[in-house]
């Protein structure tokens, strides 16, 4: 069948479907925001604990250095001012 011939049949989408959605208040936002950003604490963390082992080597480390400003960065971005 090509695509032309399938496309001359009875319109298969359904319309009007009416979806439930989830309004979050700006406490709620909020909340989740803090609770990424103790994540991120919370990895940051573990990171540098890892790092300060000396258990990696060099390429590693660069690549774990890198991860850990990323994450900085992103928390940086996050948080309020």
């Amino acid at each position: 069948m090509t695509v032309a011939n399938r496309r001359r049949g009875a319109d298969r989408r359904v319309k009007n479907v009416p979806v439930e959605t989830e309004r979050r208040s700006g406490i709620d936002r909020r909340m989740i925001v803090e609770s990424a950003a103790a994540q991120i604490h919370a990895v940051l963390e573990l990171l540098t604990q890892l790092a300060d082992m000396g258990a990696l080597r060099d390429e590693s480390r660069r690549l774990l250095d890198t991860a850990m400003l990323r994450l900085r960065y992103a928390l940086e971005k996050m948080e309020p001012e």
